[in-house]
């Protein structure tokens, strides 16, 4: 587990706006983490020190037809080396 860096002021400045739970109220009311919106995190607390993050990911971004598309496009005219597939099955049988 990597330490939190609180040395970080943009870090800091997004854990001050972080609702802050201890372990022990984190493991008794599951219900908070799913209630997060996307983005949103919740500190847990060990003993007064922080222990743990938690933050819920949003949904991913979605690609069209004509990206994919485009990305395979950019893929195929890559230059590759030749590869003679009836050589390499004879190859494989024996």
């Amino acid at each position: 587990m990597t330490a939190l860096r609180l040395d970080d002021p943009e870090r800091l400045r997004d854990l001050l706006a972080v609702k802050t739970l201890t372990m022990e109220k984190f493991f008794d009311s599951p219900g908070l983490a799913q209630s997060l919106l996307p983005g949103q995190s919740l500190l847990v607390t060990s003993d007064g020190k922080p222990d743990l993050v938690v933050t819920k990911a949003g949904q991913r971004p979605r690609r069209t037809a004509q990206q994919m598309r485009r990305e395979a496009r950019a893929l195929l005219k890559k230059p590759g080396k030749k590869v003679d597939t009836v050589a390499l099955l004879r190859e494989l049988r024996k």
